[in-house]
């Protein structure tokens, strides 16, 4: 197996260093996550459900000729 560069080594451990989370940050990060994935999935929900209405006759009069 060859080894990889020197230089290469030094910048995988600057971004493990820089993406390292601590286990309140992880902590944090999940609730925040959860929190918009939950949102997501209520809009989703919301709008698979809503039913489509009739346009009135004024309405579409209105949207043919403004």
């Amino acid at each position: 197996m060859k080894k990889i560069p020197a230089i290469l080594e030094e910048l995988l451990i600057w971004i493990r260093g820089r993406f390292s989370l601590t286990g309140e940050e992880k902590l944090w990060l999940l609730i925040f996550l959860i929190i918009c994935w939950t949102g997501l999935l209520g809009r989703y929900v919301y709008l698979k459900n809503q039913q489509p209405e009739l346009l009135t006759p004024q309405q579409m009069e209105h949207l043919l000729n403004p």
